[in-house]
């Protein structure tokens, strides 16, 4: 078993400048999370139940967007991999495993829709040639991106890791309002098993954004300068809409306090305060928070 560090405590002095004093996120045992990662889902998932109870629409609706966010990692994960942020082993050893355990969630997400007959709405298709200049900004992206990012060196590694918190505090929390909204027993077992493996990620993903956060100045001002301009969440910008304007719709504006609460948590990270961000991303979406 590997020891987690405190969430509000740092390994890192927060000195403004001089080298940090311990590796961030020192308590987490890559090595150990690696050895023990989560794999398929589908042996230990009992879906018998949903053919007399079977879930919502707008359930089901709602779990085919987290799959497929979920299911965008690897997109997410090259273009991490182009920047500074892979010449950190530990980091990079960890974000390897985290792609294996995220595919499994969505896979498992996948089983639970496949066991449906719902027709459920169909994204609106870009145009063709909104597809076609999409095609050329992913290519070109991983290049851009790499440039960009690789002026701003190791602070990088702490906007990666930020990200990852945040979108980590979001997942976990639109799958807690899905099973609020439909706690039929079958996908409330299921979403808790895969909230346990996200729990391990966040653990990894929030001591290393706070470790890296208390120790610079200039970290904290990179940092939330580049989470400012984030979609949220990760993977949103390459799903429809109509989608991602349900997804906010749905799990977060009918119960606002569920974004100020993630902001609050954003706001908790050492540099971050004051920064609405899910809040403003459900109003920009068509929902009421602000």
């Amino acid at each position: 078993m590997h020891q987690i560090i405190s969430a509000g405590k740092s390994n890192v002095h927060s000195q403004s400048d001089g080298p940090p004093v311990a590796v961030p996120a020192q308590g987490f045992s890559v090595r150990d999370y690696a050895r023990t990662a989560s794999g398929s889902h589908r042996g230990e998932m009992d879906l018998a139940p949903f053919a007399a109870s079977p879930l919502r629409p707008d359930t089901l609706r709602a779990l085919r967007y987290v799959a497929a966010v979920e299911s965008g990692t690897m997109g997410h994960l090259r273009n991490v991999l182009v920047t500074a942020t892979h010449k950190d082993a530990r980091v990079t050893a960890f974000l390897g495993t985290w792609a294996f355990e995220k595919f499994w969630i969505a896979d498992a997400l996948q089983h639970v829709l496949d066991a449906h007959d719902t027709t459920l709405p169909t994204p609106k298709q870009r145009s063709r040639v909104a597809a076609f200049f999409g095609e050329i900004r992913e290519r070109v992206r991983p290049i851009t991106g790499s440039i960009r990012a690789n002026k701003l060196g190791e602070d990088m590694i702490a906007v990666h890791m930020t990200l990852g918190t945040i979108d980590e505090w979001m997942t976990q929390a639109a799958l807690a309002r899905i099973v609020a909204l439909d706690p039929n027993p079958a996908l409330v077992a299921i979403v808790d098993r895969l909230v346990a493996v996200q729990q391990r990620q966040l653990e990894f993903f929030e001591a290393q954004a706070r470790d890296r956060l208390a120790f610079a100045e200039h970290t904290r001002v990179t940092v939330a300068r580049q989470i400012a301009g984030a979609q949220w969440p990760i993977g949103a910008e390459a799903e429809a809409k109509s989608e991602t304007d349900f997804f906010y719709s749905y799990l977060f504006a009918s119960a606002p306090g569920i974004a100020a609460a993630i902001d609050a948590k954003i706001s908790s990270l050492p540099g971050q305060e004051g920064l609405p961000l899910i809040s403003r991303a459900v109003a920009a979406h068509g929902g009421r928070a602000a």
